[in-house]
C-alpha cells in the first residue's frame, strides 16, 4: 500500500509546469493521494514560451497528468487572497473526492525580489506580498483546518516558506517578512492544532530551478548588467555546499514525507531543503 493512500490532498499555487506546486501534487499522486490542484487562471497569451510550446492549461494540466497516473485529481482556480473562492474550493473538492486531510500552502509570489528596497517599494506591493505569502496561508488553513477538525480523520499540513523565511535578503520587497511569518505561523497552528490530530510543519526551499527563482535572477541580472543565462550559471552556486540549485521534485519529496506516516510525530517543525546552505 501506497503511504499517502487514502489521503485527499489540496495543493495552493501548482499551476506552473516549472514550479514547486505541480511538483508536490505529483508527488503526492505517486504517493497514493487524491488530489485538489488549485492556481490562478492565468491569461495564456501571458505564459512562458516553454508553457506555451506544450498548449499549458495550468491546473487543469497538472490534474490530468495526475488522472492519468490512476489517480482522481480536479484542478480549480482559486486565488488564496480570497476566502470567498477558497470556500467553493474546499467544499467542492470534498464533494468530489472526499474529506481532505493533506494541505500544502505552496502559493506564492516573488515580490520583486531582488530589485525592491523597503524605502522605495510601492506599499501596494507590500501590502500584495503579504497578502498571497501569509495572509492566504492563514485563509487556506482556516478554511481546511476547520474541514479536518469537523470531520475528525486529523491530518497534516506543509506550508512553503523560504530561506528568506530565515534569514534577511537586502531589498527582496516584503518577502523575507511574510517568509518569517510563515514560520511563525507554522509553529502556532502546531500547538494549537495538535489536540485535532493534525499536525503541521515548514519548508524552507533554497535556490531552487524554477520559474520564481528565474524571475529573481533575471532582476539581479538585469542590475549586474549580465544576461540571463550569464548570470544564473555562477549565481550562488559557490555557497551552497552541494554546489548545485534544487529540484521541484526534491521540494516534493519533502512535503510527500511531512505528510505521510513516517513523520507521524513531528510537528511544528522547519526544514530547511536547501543544498546545505544554511544549516539551523
Amino acid at each position: 500500500m501506497s503511504k499517502l493512500e487514502g489521503m485527499v490532498a489540496l495543493v495552493t499555487g501548482a499551476a506552473r509546469l516549472r514550479g514547486i506546486g505541480r511538483a508536490i501534487a505529483v508527488r503526492l499522486a505517486e504517493d497514493g493521494a487524491d488530489v485538489i490542484v488549485t492556481g490562478l487562471d492565468r491569461d495564456p497569451s501571458r505564459l512562458p514560451p516553454h508553457e506555451q510550446e506544450q498548449g499549458w492549461k495550468g491546473v487543469e494540466s497538472v490534474a490530468e497528468e495526475i488522472r492519468a497516473m490512476g489517480r482522481k485529481a480536479i484542478g480549480v482556480h482559486c486565488d488564496v487572497t480570497k476566502p470567498d473562492q477558497i470556500a467553493e474550493c474546499v467544499a467542492r473538492g470534498e464533494s468530489e473526492l472526499g474529506p481532505i486531510t493533506g494541505l500544502v500552502n505552496n502559493a506564492g509570489i516573488a515580490s520583486e525580489a531582488a530589485a525592491a528596497s523597503i524605502l522605495d517599494m510601492s506599499d501596494d506591493l507590500w501590502h500584495h506580498t503579504i497578502d498571497v505569502n501569509l495572509n492566504g496561508v492563514y485563509n487556506m488553513v482556516k478554511a481546511v483546518g476547520q474541514s479536518m477538525r469537523a470531520n475528525g480523520k486529523g491530518g497534516a499540513i506543509v506550508n512553503i516558506s523560504s530561506l528568506a523565511g530565515r534569514m534577511g535578503f537586502a531589498n527582496y520587497g516584503g518577502y523575507c517578512a511574510s517568509k518569517f511569518g510563515v514560520v511563525g505561523l507554522t509553529q502556532q497552528l502546531a500547538l494549537e492544532l495538535a489536540q485535532h490530530n493534525i499536525r503541521v510543519n515548514a519548508i524552507c526551499p533554497g535556490s531552487i530551478d524554477s520559474d520564481m527563482l528565474d524571475g529573481t535572477i533575471g532582476r539581479k541580472a538585469e542590475i549586474a548588467g549580465m544576461g540571463l543565462e550569464e548570470f544564473k550559471a555562477q549565481y550562488n552556486l559557490g555557497i551552497i555546499p552541494m554546489k548545485r540549485r534544487g529540484t521541484p521534485a526534491e521540494q516534493a519529496a519533502a512535503a510527500a514525507f511531512l505528510l505521510g506516516p513516517d513523520a507521524g510525530y513531528i510537528t511544528g517543525q522547519t526544514l530547511n531543503v536547501d543544498g546545505g546552505y544554511r544549516m539551523d
